[in-house]
């Protein structure tokens, strides 16, 4: 699976390259990249630009959980089981922005991701879980000069997640009564996010992007509670077109979140390390591979779980 997964990057890479850098050119005045004067940003999951664009986004990646061990006592046989689960993920979604006017935007948002282990103890100690995601919002201009642009977003997301949850059954393990258990758990999330985006461009080659948000949303599940959730991510850009003269922007970032929906049991916050490589064409379009590392304490097994991810995206701007 790793192996099909490396052809298929440096395939696609090498396609990108092959027919489309004698297109590139990187010009203030004509592309339709998010760029402030000759230095295009590039931007990671969870890290939205500031830039009044229309443009559309796809996409796709896979995840797994690397290098975490797991204890699980088993209080029928007496006996703790330590085992490294073999969780894998899969995670895709659409982005569509509209610039109405040169100082204002409107987008919508759709994604979902599917989570299950391939091996029976794994599906038994971390469940199997499918989510759904989809946000309305706008955009407006609030500053901009020659190297600093400030926006702030209104949004309105809404989520679903289903959790077939085991784990909890592992503590006290009772054959009679299995069956009136319920394993399947159902959320249903509506926020409100108010979020401010900022991109400063400190030479041709160096910018930054950085973000905060806040927000507050009902959930509709069992035993659960409205609450306010907040985000901070901040991302080096290097514009590699600028530096050495090939058409790549290189980003460096992370991301840290109050919460995070996908996991049930998870303490605050969770965070994010991120590395992306695009490749940019032409002034209107970005193919980027991006991978990055999560880093999620976990209450139930008192573990700090490590998942990678592994994303493609696909960026046109109109």
């Amino acid at each position: 699976m790793k192996r099909i997964k490396n052809i298929f990057i440096s395939q696609l890479i090498l396609f990108c390259i092959t027919n489309f850098t004698n297109n590139y050119a990187q010009n203030s005045d004509s592309t339709r990249l998010p760029s402030l004067g000759d230095h295009v940003f590039t931007t990671i999951a969870g890290m939205s630009d500031p830039f009044i664009k229309t443009k559309f986004i796809l996409t796709i990646g896979i995840a797994n959980l690397v290098n975490t061990e797991i204890p699980i006592y088993i209080k029928s046989r007496d006996e703790t089981v330590i085992f490294e689960p073999n969780i894998f993920y899969t995670v895709g979604g659409i982005e569509y922005q509209h610039a109405v006017k040169d100082w204002a935007a409107i987008h919508f948002k759709a994604g979902g991701l599917a989570r299950v282990g391939d091996d029976v103890l794994s599906i038994a100690a971390q469940g199997i879980s499918a989510a759904s995601f989809f946000g309305i919002g706008m955009l407006f201009k609030l500053a901009e000069s020659e190297n600093l642009l400030l926006s702030g977003s209104m949004d309105l997301n809404t989520s679903s997640l289903t959790y077939i949850d085991f784990s909890s059954k592992f503590d006290d393990i009772d054959v009679d009564s299995l069956t009136s258990q319920q394993v399947i758990n159902n959320y249903q999330i509506l926020s409100g996010n108010l979020q401010f985006r900022l991109a400063l461009k400190f030479s041709r080659v160096l910018g930054l992007i950085a973000n905060a948000s806040g927000s507050v949303g009902e959930i509709y599940a069992r035993d659960s509670k409205n609450d306010f959730n907040w985000v901070f991510g901040s991302l080096l850009n290097v514009d590699m077109k600028n530096w050495i003269n090939i058409p790549f922007g290189v980003a460096f970032g992370g991301t840290v979140v109050s919460n995070d929906w996908q996991y049930n049991t998870t303490s605050e916050p969770v965070y994010t390390v991120n590395l992306n490589i695009s490749f940019i064409n032409q002034g209107d379009f970005m193919v980027g591979l991006e991978n990055y590392l999560q880093l999620v304490d976990q209450d139930r097994f008192d573990k700090t779980y490590k998942f990678h991810y592994s994303r493609i995206y696909l960026s046109y701007f109109f």
